[in-house]
């Protein structure tokens, strides 16, 4: 499971470097004629059906790896199922909104809270790479056992 959310924020981090759904949303707003969303470019839409694709292709992997993995590990990857989902709220919801109001303080919450979303994914991953090593106990993180359950 933490192969496949590597491939995820791997995709993501060239995907900010290389801009690919900006690239595809261009290319399919200008071969396909797309209609443009209630306060959105048709570009908007084409950056929306890129990345819907690319996700459809990398969350495969992860479901299939999430239903083969022990509930310990389900519960830690949902950690980063909730960074994931922080990231895609201020990668999408609000650089919509920043679209839409043009405001520089909405700029700099969705730059801010995509990088941070990141950075704590990245140290999560860390943290469960330093803590989770091969003698690591991991009772001591089972979020279904009650805090003085857990060693």
């Amino acid at each position: 499971m933490f192969l496949a959310w590597s491939l995820i924020f791997g995709f993501v981090t060239l995907d900010d470097a290389a801009r690919f759904h900006e690239r595809g949303g261009l290319l399919l707003s200008a071969t396909f004629d797309l209609v443009s969303l209630p306060g959105m470019r048709a570009r908007d839409t084409g950056e929306i059906i890129t990345w819907s694709v690319v996700a459809l292709g990398l969350l495969a992997p992860l479901l299939w790896s999430f239903w083969q993995s022990r509930p310990r590990q389900q519960a830690l990857g949902s950690v980063f199922l909730l960074l994931f989902a922080c990231l895609v709220v201020f990668a999408v919801a609000v650089d919509m909104l920043h679209f839409l109001t043009g405001s520089k303080l909405v700029g700099y919450a969705e730059d801010g809270g995509e990088m941070l979303s990141i950075a704590v994914a990245c140290c999560s991953a860390f943290i469960l790479y330093r803590g989770l090593g091969r003698y690591a106990d991991l009772q001591a993180l089972d979020p279904s056992l009650p805090f003085s359950k857990r060693t």
